[in-house]
């Protein structure tokens, strides 16, 4: 276990470090994957809203979100610009179901409609404000802080790999619960997108550079 555990946060980190602070230039191959567990993550947290049973802990939940995964996946690969705002929706369903979480409300149709309506709102506003580029940087700065304080608590073992399993996100909990992590979280998030913003300021992302990669 002990092995399974370093191995993780090795990969983690190395991920998280690529993704957080270059992921606008890697979007170009990772859009269907994002599409995917987007997809995976938006089915079972739908399913877990409204039945309840835990995130990904039932046969309905976990099927529901790969034929979502599956379908977006798709979808943003026939459709470059409406993939994009897929995913902007995802992070407003994300954004939304987070608050409702903060506040109280775990479950339930209120959850789920302050969830749909941060997804529509966002994905609206992604696709006509072109906040494309935007999109991009943050979610990947986000993703990537997220996979690098996740290698961080694996380490120190304030994380174990059976609660990365079993949970939607396994240092949300930990960021909720202590200021220094939260701060550090926002700091690697922060730092990846001023790199990612530097350096990429003369790159255009279009469907073009898109497709040549997954054609």
């Amino acid at each position: 276990m002990l092995l399974q555990t370093i191995f993780l946060a090795l990969f983690s980190g190395a991920f998280g470090i690529l993704l957080c602070f270059g992921g606008y230039r890697f979007f170009t191959v990772m859009l269907p994957i994002w599409a995917f567990f987007g997809g995976l993550w938006l089915g079972a947290k739908g399913v877990f809203i409204l039945l309840g049973g835990g995130f990904l802990g039932t046969a309905t939940g976990l099927t529901v979100g790969l034929v979502l995964g599956i379908l977006m996946a798709i979808f943003s690969w026939q459709f470059y610009v409406f993939g994009l705002s897929l995913v902007g929706a995802i992070i407003g369903a994300w954004l939304g179901s987070g608050l409702m979480s903060y506040l109280g409300y775990e479950t339930g149709i209120v959850h789920a409609f302050v969830a749909l309506a941060c997804a529509i709102a966002l994905g609206i506003l992604t696709y006509t404000q072109h906040w494309q580029d935007e999109l991009i940087t943050g979610l990947s700065a986000i993703a990537g802080a997220n996979s690098i304080v996740l290698a961080i608590l694996l380490l120190l073992g304030r994380v174990s790999i059976t609660g990365v399993q079993g949970a939607g996100s396994a240092v949300s909990p930990i960021l909720r619960d202590s200021p220094g992590w939260l701060f550090l979280w926002l700091g690697v998030a922060i730092a990846g997108i001023i790199v990612q913003r530097r350096t990429f300021r003369a790159v255009t992302f279009s469907n073009k550079e898109f497709f040549k990669y997954w054609s």
